[in-house]
Parts: C-alpha cells; structure tokens; sequence
C-alpha cells in the first residue's frame, strides 16, 4: 500500500562532533603511506647528517599537498541527503532503503554513507560506497529485513568523502527529517513531526506476505463464489424488485407510487442481507509472547548481511517473532478476504484490558486503519482478561456474526477461561477459536523415554495434551469450530476456514 509507505525526508549535512568544523578530518591510508616512504628518506642521515634535509623536503611538500587536499574538500553543507522508502516496512518482508546525495560544488567525490537505522530494521549499519558529481542525485539502495513491529526512530546519516589527491577524508552528518510544509499536509500517522528524528512504523505482512500467492488463489476462490452464489429472496430489507401484491403480503411492502403509475397494488421485494459482520479477536496476554524462530523466504537477491560474527552471519536466514506477530499477519490476511468478499470486518486485541478496538466496517480506508492498529498491538505479561473481552464484544455486536478467535489455551487444571468465554459467545454468533498449538510438545510427549528425568518430562507433556483434547472436544460439542494450527500457518489456516463457513452458509 502506497498510504503506508513513509515519506521522505531530507537534511543538510553539518560538520561531525563538537568541534568538527576544525577536526573533522582524517588521513587516509595513502596519506599514512606516503609519510612512511618519508621516513624511509631519514636511513641516509645516518651516515650524513645533512641527509635528512630529504625527509624534512618531503614530508613538507606532503603537508603542503594535504593542506591543499583540505581546501579543495567542499564543505558539509554543500550536500543534501535525502532518505526514501520504496517499500511499506512489513514484518520480516524485505524493505528497500534508498539513500540520495546531491553535491552543490564543482568536484567530483568518492564518498561513504553509513545509515544508522533503528535495530529493529538492521542488526548493524552498513557502509555504502558512492561517486558524487556536481549538482547531480546520487543514489544508493539497500534492503532490510525488519524484525519488530511499532514506531521506531531513525538514526543518522553518516558521510565520509575524500578529496582530489585521496589524502584526506572529511567526515560529516545529517539527520533527516520531514519538511514542515509536508507535515503541515501529511496525515500518516508514521511519520515524523518536524525538526524532530524521522520515525518509522513497522507494519504486520499485509500485501507482500509470504504466502502471497496461495493468499490470492484463496481470495479469488472466495470472491468466485460469491458471484456464484444465487440470489436469495426473504425477509431481508435490501430492495431486490417489485411484484403485483398477493395475499398475505405486509402493507408497510406496498409501493403506492408504483400503486398509482400501474393502477393495482403492487408490493416491494427484497434480499436477504448477505453482507456479515466479522470479528477479529486477538489475544495479546502473557502467552502471545512466546517467540520461535521464522525463516525468511527472499528472492534471487538473497538477504542482505548486517550480522558482525560468523555465527550472526550463519543464522541470518532467520528471524525471532512471537506468537502476536504472527496472528497480526494473519489478521491482516483475513480482513483483506473479508474485505474483497463484501463482508464487513471489525477487530479486538485484548490483554489484561482492551488494548486496540475497531468497529466493523470495510474498504480500503478501515483495512489502513485495521493495519495500523495492528503495528501498535504489544503482548502483555500479564493473563488477558478473556471474559472482560468477551462481555465488550457483546455489547458492541448485537445481531449474529462471525467470531474469529486467534488465541491459545492455557494449561490448568480446570476449565480454562478461554472455553468459558467461548462457550458465552456461541450462544449468540459463530464462533471460529484458532489455536496455536506446540510442535515440540508432541515431539516431546511422543518420545522414547531414556531416563527418569524424560519420563518424567514425557508424562507431563502427555498430561498437558490429553487436557487439551478434552477441552477442544468439549467446546465443539457445545458448537464452537476449533482450528488446530502452528503460528507459522495460522494465518492461511484462519483464511481458509473462513471461506469453508462461506461457502456452507452457517452464517
């Protein structure tokens, strides 16, 4: 979505450090290359002494070229750096950066930039390589992989520039920033008030998921069958068509204007309301915290290496969500189907109180608004408040719908409170409960026991796992459809029951 792409934002660059203006430089190695050819000229004084008048010549005629290298160099307030995105930051979605410098100054510069960005896009800066020309936009693009969701702030841009004769270095900063007319026009939540550091917002994975393609075969399958779908004639109150009045037909049906034009009594037909309403609820209490690791699927371009270690550059294919990131994406999933289906959709994220709530509706604007909503949904450490979030939901949802629940189940001994809550809703909607499940806790309970501490360890999980078959089976007897699914396929899992509950009709 172009809506959610941050704008750009521009500075001009300034002397680096306090006293930059007048120790902003620094000798390159060639600079320190040719000194060392100097004292090569000083082994002669040791047999004449007058010899060394060589050493002195040389490293004058060296002073004399960097003192002029230093003059030649424009200064930092010749450049303008301007920092663009190409893409709208998504969760673990590659997003492009682009870096342009323009030179005011008749020279042409080999220059390095630094992009200090906030850890949540890139681990570590990475140097740029560019050749300015005078007055001209240089660019330079690089892609990273952002790892959080939220608002976060950006960094500096840091140049380093060598002059005509590479023997002195110029060091310089900039900090982009929002032009106060653009803000003054500027309604995206995401960027930044002027004078002030550029702040990015980090979005779930709407468009450019990694399951984009099935996502679209899933859409357009779903849309396929609306069209299909015949027509229905009830009780609804959308005008499908007039007919002559029959017996039995309710006056307040009667159109008197067509009445009048025709000369008998002639009654309006309708069509039932085949436009629902759908919940998206999500829980951000204590569990949607626990995180896994999510393997990037990239292009022909690979990742882009920010690690510093050999360790962090082995595992860089990999990226540490939790469990909220992903029912974010899949959140995001399913209102884009919902959307596209005429449906209307409306959201809850809830912790130990509600932290995000959006009225049903649909379009373009309320899909922004849902994915803007989502990128500032936290995970709490405390329990979430399932029944305080329930008995909300009721109030604010009155005619039936479809509740779509992404949550997990807690361990206990008891009923949990999520199968209360469920049970609550059922009585009223369609309650459709996706729940995470653990791989590695049927891994573990199905294990071959070796030693008393894995018995142990074994009983345990296949303890955990029979309470929790027994509390799924319980709340669908009691007409709750449960989704069974790992954080990795939640969000495909929840599309495609949605489109089964379409195309059955329950609603």
């Amino acid at each position: 979505m172009q809506t959610l792409m941050p704008q750009s934002s521009s500075a001009t660059a300034t002397p680096q450090g306090r006293f930059g203006r007048w120790l902003g430089y620094g000798l390159t190695p060639l600079a320190m290359a040719l000194f060392c050819v100097g004292l090569l000229m000083a082994i002669p004084a040791f047999f004449h002494l007058r010899e060394i008048y060589f050493m002195y010549g040389w490293d004058l005629l060296l002073a004399v070229v960097i003192v002029a290298d230093i003059a030649l160099l424009p200064q930092p307030e010749k450049f303008t750096v301007t920092r663009s995105f190409l893409d709208s930051p998504q969760l673990g979605e590659a997003t492009r950066i682009e870096l342009a410098v323009r030179m005011d100054a008749n020279t042409v510069l080999d220059m390095r930039l630094v992009d200090d960005l906030h850890e949540a896009l890139a681990g570590a800066p990475e140097t740029q390589r560019l050749q300015v020309f005078p007055r001209e936009e240089a660019v330079s693009a690089t892609t990273v992989y952002p790892r959080r969701r939220g608002d976060f702030a950006m960094g500096k841009v840091y140049l380093r520039y060598r002059g005509i004769f590479k023997l002195v270095e110029r060091w310089a900063e900039a900090s982009p920033q929002v032009a106060k007319e653009e803000w003054a026009t500027e309604t995206d939540s995401s960027s930044a008030p002027p004078n002030s550091k550029q702040r990015v917002r980090v979005y779930p994975a709407h468009e450019d998921s990694r399951d984009k393609t099935a996502f679209y075969l899933l859409r357009a399958r779903q849309i396929e069958m609306q069209r299909r779908k015949l027509q229905m004639r009830g009780v609804g109150r959308d005008f499908e068509s007039l007919r002559d009045y029959q017996q039995g037909d309710e006056l307040r049906n009667v159109s008197w204007t067509a009445t009048a034009r025709r000369g008998r009594l002639v009654t309006r037909q309708f069509t039932v309301e085949r436009s629902q309403q759908v919940w998206i609820v999500l829980d951000a209490g204590r569990l949607s915290r626990t995180a896994f690791e999510l393997r990037l699927k990239t292009g022909a371009d690979g990742i882009q290496s920010y690690a510093e270690t050999a360790s962090e550059r082995e595992s860089r294919h990999l990226m540490n969500v939790t469990q909220l990131d992903q029912a974010t994406t899949a959140a995001t999933m399913l209102a884009q189907v919902i959307n596209g289906s005429g449906d209307k959709f409306g959201m809850m994220a809830y912790g130990s109180g509600i932290q995000q709530l959006l009225p049903p509706g649909s379009g373009a604007s309320h899909l922004r608004l849902l994915i803007d909503m989502l990128s500032q949904t936290k995970s709490e450490a405390a329990e979430a408040n399932a029944l305080g979030a329930v008995a909300r939901l009721k109030n604010l949802q009155q005619r039936r719908g479809l509740i779509v629940w992404i949550t997990e189940l807690v361990d206990s001994a008891g009923r949990p409170e999520i199968a209360v809550a469920a049970a609550e809703l059922v009585r009223r909607h369609l309650v459709v409960l996706v729940v995470l499940k653990h791989p590695e806790l049927e891994l573990l309970a199905s294990r071959v026991a070796r030693s008393r501490d894995e018995m142990y360890h074994s009983a345990a999980a296949q303890e955990m796992l029979e309470r929790r078959r027994e509390t799924i089976a319980q709340m669908e007897r009691q007409g709750v459809l449960v989704v069974e699914t790992t954080a990795e396929e939640v969000g495909m899992r929840a599309v495609s029951k949605y489109l089964e509950v379409k195309a059955e009709g329950l609603l």
